[in-house]
């Protein structure tokens, strides 16, 4: 085993000064160099990105429970030096002047909040100020909605069960209400000291008690492991983007994008380590036969050679990590502008990851031809025109596919992605083969019409059709990828973010009563502001899922799921809102009004485990609703529109007692209107979320921007996959020239002839990469990022022709001291 790998380092050596080890290496290089850096990258923006959307929260981490939270919880925290603050929140009468009015009560201790500050105001629609910390004993906050609703100013005193507190403040926003419309009660917040003395909490009452928890981000990991195993049905562990959906979609889009943009590139120098590698194990099919003839056994052929592929892999993927850390490193720098706090210290667990699936990736596309070489005949030394013995290339390809697919998916963590960015590979794969196969028939029938270059190039192309076929169709996905990339980072992108125009809304209305709908659609169209429509809202909780009851699921997602802990909004509508689509079924028609169905959002349905015509039970004011599955849709969260996870047909849940809820837009120079609607509207709640489109539109703007580096990557690996086409062929290309010098051709006829051949392959390569991009870009705008296709026509008039230039300039390098050989060359390849 050790002389084996001895001499495979030592035919390493001799071998480097052939092309293929250094394109295997270059690609190898930037495979790992692309799958390290956008690892690590991910993940410190993600964990940064996670800490800011825990301001909305108040905490980095949040635990819930109707009851005490155990004090060995909270020791375990303080164990990790996790900081901790504690709140009470339930609802209780408030009484002033002789008016009563239900409240959500939220008592919180000195530390709270840990992240982000509560606004308070003087002045009822005064100018706002940031606190650290919540009211000292004695003292209360209410929001503007209390004022008007109990008649009292700031400084009066308002009954709390058995004790008198003094108005202090006007709470205008709150970091710990996390973006949800829960709580449609007004809020007051008070200190946790002075709930005792208020006599409300009673054994039997109904509490949720709340610790917040911040800290570095591997310690708190270390707990939400400790605790997950701990929890139960009734508690809950929230993350720093629970309750915001818009943030939550925005990430998770940022990770797709990124993700593929580094599969693609992964694909990409896989492509050239497989053209690569076929060529390494053609040129070793003779020096494979004298091993055999000198009674070497096929196994020590397959770790002869594997020897030296594990020892190039191992240097490339040690650079890979290198560079890749560095160039993170530099990317962060580039974007440091884009974040509000620094990016944590990067791990190295990305950088052994890298390093693994750069081997991987190595071993896997360079398999057949390995494989090859084991089953070659000795005869081979005396016959050149022998060749390996077949092998099964179900085992070898699928062995192959099975690794990319393993590399992509460890990642990504994406296995729909992976899954459809590799079938659509292959599906185009296989339709590219077809179309260059009628394509070069095509060239056939147009021969005798051309003269001079033309059509000695066109003969070139046609005389080694079988060559040029792969040749065209490695070009061709090459290509295809870089221009999936360039769509990615161009149009995409530009789709995602113009999905949040300028003047998204950014105020929320909520607990409208019917009877104020139509005046608050006229206030808002008096001042000219543009909503985007009145939705109701009934309060129900699911309670059967197909009959069974949802606490005798054994359905582990099920039973985890927050959804079925908490009552839902749940709406009416007989027309699909604009920013959801129907993923499944259908909508309902003027005959399915008044009927039991309901519309349900894509993730909901996932997680539930439910689909097209299963049943769900809602329990609304004390009454119980079954209604079937008609239809599944997509939301996009990051609209900032009123959505729902569950629509009804109009009809069914009207006659419960509902409010309604608006969104719509208003610029910092029209703050002022929010004082009129609620001093005119004095019963409603107005939700600014500013803060979280900020947070948004920073997360677009950071994948935008890293994208943009990686595609320098993707650049690079296309590169070397020209590289690898056009260095496979060369040889076959020298010997066509040789001889043709012999026979009498000039050099400038020559120069023309290749020029020609290239300026066609490399046309037919690019229409081949368009019709491929346009193929898998249908899937991932459809499929993955819920977008509108269409057709990209200037990727028709531009491709092909920027493809042809290009590989004609390539070629211009690798054939420049071909068109000089002298005839005697055609000696050495006799």
């Amino acid at each position: 085993m050790l002389n084996e790998f001895s001499l495979g380092a030592r035919l390493l050596k001799s071998d480097w000064t052939a092309g293929e080890l250094k394109v295997l290496l270059f690609a190898l290089v930037i495979a790992v160099t692309s799958m390290t850096s956008i690892s690590l990258f991910i993940q410190r923006i993600d964990s940064v990105m996670l800490d800011q959307s825990g301001e909305f929260l108040g905490a980095n981490l949040v635990i819930q429970s109707p009851n005490k939270i155990s004090s060995e919880t909270i020791s375990y925290a303080h164990n990790l030096n996790l900081t901790s603050s504690h709140s009470l929140s339930f609802s209780s009468v408030i009484v002033a002047n002789n008016n009563f009015q239900l409240s959500h009560i939220k008592a919180v201790d000195k530390n709270y909040p840990l992240l982000s500050h509560i606004k308070t105001s003087l002045n009822l629609y005064g100018n706002e100020t940031k606190q650290n910390n919540g009211p000292t004993t004695g003292e209360v906050w209410l929001v503007p909605r209390l004022f008007s609703l109990l008649d009292i100013k700031l400084g009066d005193s308002i009954e709390l069960g058995e004790r008198k507190l003094t108005v202090s403040a006007v709470l205008k926003h709150d970091p710990g209400q996390a973006f949800s419309f829960m709580s449609i009660a007004p809020k007051l917040l008070m200190n946790i000291n002075d709930v005792e003395s208020t006599g409300i909490v009673q054994p039997g009452s109904r509490l949720t008690y709340t610790v917040g928890l911040t800290g570095d981000a591997s310690k708190r990991k270390i707990f939400e492991k400790w605790l997950s195993t701990r929890l139960n049905n009734s508690q809950q562990l929230l993350g720093g983007t629970e309750g915001s959906e818009a943030v939550n979609s925005a990430m998770e889009k940022g990770k797709q994008y990124l993700s593929l943009a580094s599969m693609l590139s992964v694909m990409l120098s896989g492509i050239a380590i497989a053209i690569a590698a076929n060529r390494y194990g053609e040129r070793h099919y003779s020096q494979a036969a004298l091993m055999r003839c000198m009674g070497a056994q096929q196994k020590n052929i397959v770790r002869i050679f594997s020897s030296q592929l594990f020892i190039l892999g191992v240097i490339a993927c040690g650079i890979g990590c290198l560079l890749g850390y560095a160039s993170q490193q530099i990317i962060a720098i580039l974007l440091k502008d884009f974040f509000h706090t620094a990016l944590p210290a990067a791990s190295l667990t990305p950088l052994l990851n890298g390093f693994i699936s750069g081997l991987i990736t190595l071993f896997g596309f360079s398999l057949p031809s390995l494989l090859r070489l084991k089953s070659i005949p000795p005869l081979k030394v005396l016959r050149d025109d022998l060749t390996p013995l077949t092998l099964s290339l179900w085992f070898i390809y699928g062995l192959a596919v099975a690794c990319i697919v393993g590399v992509m998916w460890w990642q990504s963590g994406e296995l729909k992605l992976t899954v459809m960015v590799l079938l659509g590979s292959i599906a185009c794969g296989g339709a590219l083969f077809i179309i260059s196969t009628l394509l070069v028939a095509i060239s056939n029938l147009m021969l005798p019409g051309l003269a001079g270059p033309w059509k000695t190039g066109l003969q070139q192309i046609i005389r080694h059709k079988k060559q040029n076929q792969l040749q065209m169709l490695a070009l061709g996905l090459s290509l295809m990828i870089l221009m999936l990339i360039f769509l990615i980072r161009s149009d995409l992108m530009l789709r995602w973010q113009n999905q949040l125009p300028e003047q998204a809304p950014n105020h929320f209305i909520i607990n409208i009563q019917q009877n104020e709908v139509v005046p608050i659609k006229s206030f808002l169209q008096d001042n000219k502001i543009k909503t985007e429509g009145v939705y109701p809202m009934v309060r129900g909780r699911i309670i059967k899922i197909n009959g069974v009851d949802i606490l005798e699921s054994t359905t582990a997602n099920t039973k985890l799921d927050q959804s079925l802990k908490r009552e839902l909004n749940l709406s009416w509508n007989n027309s699909l809102q604009q920013n959801n689509q129907i993923s499944t079924g259908t909508w309902w028609d003027k005959n399915s009004l008044g009927k039991p169905y309901i519309s349900i959002e894509k993730g909901l349905a996932k997680r539930l485990k439910v689909n097209i015509g299963d049943s769900i039970t809602f329990k609304i004011a004390e009454q119980e609703i079954s209604a079937s599955i008609l239809n599944i849709r997509t939301v996009q969260w990051d609209s900032f529109q009123p959505n729902f996870f569950i629509i009804f047909p109009d009809g069914i849940i009207n006659q419960f007692p509902s409010t309604y809820i608006s969104s719509f837009y208003l610029s910092s120079e029209n703050k002022q209107i929010l004082n009129n609607i609620i001093k005119s509207f004095p019963t409603i709640t107005v939700l600014e979320i500013d803060d979280i489109m900020n947070q948004v539109k920073s997360i677009m703007q950071q994948v935008s921007s890293t994208i943009g580096y990686v595609m320098l990557f993707v650049l690079l690996a296309g590169i070397v996959v020209l590289a690898a086409a056009m260095q496979s062929s060369m040889e076959v290309r020298i010997q066509s020239a040789v001889i043709m010098r012999t026979l009498g051709a000039r050099k400038s006829f020559l120069q023309r002839s290749h020029l020609t051949e290239f300026a066609l392959l490399g046309y037919l390569s690019g229409l081949l990469a368009v019709i491929g991009t346009e193929i898998i870009s249908y899937f991932l705008y459809t499929q993955i990022f819920g977008l509108n296709f269409e057709l990209h026509f200037k990727l028709w008039i531009y491709g092909p022709l920027i493809t042809s230039i290009l590989i004609v300039l390539i070629s211009l390098f690798y054939m420049r001291g071909i068109t000089r050989l002298s005839p005697t060359k055609v000696l050495r390849y006799a």
